[in-house]
């Protein structure tokens, strides 16, 4: 298939890029400000709220399928710039969306358990967004914008994804391990609630979804559902650090987001793998990268 990846140098996108890439699809993958290094896509340097530059890459990747997975994703840029926020994450999008739809592309739209209140995770599939912050009001806009103007759709929601990011780049897991190393402490909220998930196990569903027609919202996170106080234990476990210099905090948000998963587990095929074994297979393959 030809594949067309928006956000595609970012931490998920260049994933996503490499398992779809070698899974031997035509892959058009696009960058903002920094080129990746080569995987074997074709990487044009693209604008998203410049709607000529979105027109002529869809000229450019004649997509079967298009994965959406360019936002202003930071909680706190989001609330500051709430104009940018809504230029990225919405206007965008609806640019997408009906390109999508004018060239006949099925549309996969990445999202976030922030369309949520926090209140009472991990949601369900089919539990109705309450979003409380600027970025998840823009990413749930974005949705209903790409089930509205585009026929054949998908949206993935998932929760605080983990792994290896490329250089120069940040990632919860890397940071708080090089912390500890250092003999850092890290305080950890007890109330605030995720279900994390390796990024590895994340494209298990990207790569799922863009080769079958499972339309409708997915969500994709970890089995686990923990605070970030017991995030931070796990990873100090899974790479043998000091758990000590773990101490438990509390943090104003006081939110409980997470994903249940179950339902698209099942739909899609996939394993569900917990935090053990997310961390796991994440320190297996730091000599990968």
């Amino acid at each position: 298939m030809r594949i067309l990846i928006i956000g595609g140098s970012g931490f998920i996108g260049r994933y996503v890029s490499r398992r779809l890439v070698a899974s031997g699809h035509t892959v058009v993958s696009t960058y903002n400000s920094r080129p990746p290094a080569d995987d074997g896509a074709t990487w044009p340097q693209v604008e998203i709220t410049d709607p000529a530059a979105l027109d002529a890459l869809f000229a450019l990747a004649r997509p079967d399928v298009v994965v959406h997975l360019a936002a202003m994703a930071d909680v706190g840029t989001a609330e500051r710039n709430p104009e940018r926020a809504t230029a990225v994450n919405v206007t965008a999008t609806e640019a997408i969306a009906r390109l999508s739809e004018r060239h006949s592309s099925r549309l996969l739209f990445v999202s976030t358990e922030y369309v949520f209140d926090g209140r009472n995770g991990p949601y369900t599939e089919d539990v109705a967004p309450a979003p409380t912050t600027q970025y998840g009001r823009t990413k749930f806009e974005a949705e209903r914008a790409v089930a509205a103007l585009v026929s054949n759709w998908s949206i993935l929601r998932t929760s605080i994804v983990y792994g290896w990011p490329a250089p120069g780049r940040r990632n919860f897991v890397p940071m708080l391990v090089d912390r500890l190393r250092n003999g850092e402490p890290y305080h950890g909220p007890t109330n605030v609630h995720r279900s994390p998930v390796y990024v590895e196990h994340l494209v298990d569903g990207i790569e799922r979804l863009v080769e079958t027609e499972s339309t409708g919202v997915h969500h994709v996170a970890g089995s686990d559902w923990v605070t970030m106080y017991d995030f931070a234990v796990a990873v100090s476990e899974g790479f043998g650090l000091d758990t000590s210099l773990v101490v438990p905090g509390t943090d104003p948000m006081d939110d409980r987001l997470g994903l249940d998963s179950q339902r698209s587990i099942v739909v899609l095929g996939l394993q569900h793998p917990g935090l053990d074994a997310g961390l796991a297979t994440l320190r297996a393959s730091a000599s990968a990268e």
